[in-house]
């Protein structure tokens, strides 16, 4: 096993021997550990490290451990997240856990607990990040559609057929055609069922800025994006609601989209 391949867990105290205490603990079961005695510190140089762990103080001086973790998700660094606090209030744990917290450990922390909650972290950072690795696929597929095909794939989904497509946007159920085939074509995908799946993964994943793929690099959310995300909604709740709509605003609400599609290019 290279050393690149052992979990990083990334210690952040302003109290020096604690820190020194939880390396050491850390180490000796096998793991790559950096510390930090400033919060601010460790966002410095968060963009360098690659912790799959994040054991940090919950009272610290300028930024609180709650404070840091905020600001590195933030960032696009949601990493699990352990805080170990010297004192226990309610409001504090709600506050930690309302953010994302994995756990919270009161100091002095055992050892067998640290390590228990630190390999838990470590499996959810591996789950996580099988899943943006995915994530990362998709996105680099959508970003490869034109505003158009961004647009059909959006109403397909929605369950229109080429002919209604073609009416709503004002073209031929031939040129649909050819839009639907290049989306499928693009985005890797045999049935319309898999299209269906896609929109709704990504609808899902709307509130995510920035990605990583496999190999944890960043990866920007898709300009194609934008549009499944605004359009498919109305798009559904029209198609629920066709028999009291009349043909004008359910064209509206497609036009819509498309005026959509093209700003957001």
């Amino acid at each position: 096993m290279s050393a690149l391949s052992i979990p990083m867990v990334a210690v952040v105290d302003d109290d020096e021997p604690m820190c020194k205490a939880l390396e050491r603990s850390l180490r000796g079961h096998g793991f790559r550990v950096r510390t930090f005695t400033s919060a601010l510190r460790y966002l410095n140089e968060r963009a360098a490290l690659d912790p799959q762990c994040v054991v940090a103080d919950i009272n610290m001086p300028e930024i609180d451990g709650v404070g840091m973790h905020r600001a590195a998700r933030a960032s696009g660094h949601d990493v699990p997240t352990v805080f170990i606090t010297g004192r226990t209030d309610i409001s504090t744990a709600v506050r930690a856990m309302k953010e994302g917290a994995l756990d919270l450990l009161e100091k002095p922390v055992e050892e067998a607990v640290l390590l228990r909650t630190v390999r838990r972290a470590i499996a959810r950072s591996s789950a996580q990040r099988v899943a943006q690795g995915e994530l990362a696929v998709v996105w680099r597929a959508l970003d490869l559609l034109t505003p158009r095909e961004a647009e059909v794939c959006a109403l397909v989904a929605s369950g229109r057929r080429n002919k209604q497509i073609a009416a709503l946007i004002g073209t031929t159920e031939k040129t649909v055609k050819v839009h639907r085939g290049r989306v499928m074509q693009k985005l890797g995908l045999d049935s319309i069922a898999d299209l269906v799946r896609l929109v709704d993964r990504v609808r899902g994943d709307a509130t995510i800025a920035v990605g990583r793929d496999a190999d944890w690099r960043r990866v920007h959310r898709p300009r194609a994006l934008g549009l499944p995300t605004t359009a498919v909604a109305p798009a559904a709740a029209a198609r629920g609601e066709r028999q009291s709509l009349s043909f004008a605003t359910l064209r509206g609400v497609c036009l819509e989209a498309a005026l959509a599609a093209e700003t957001y290019y």
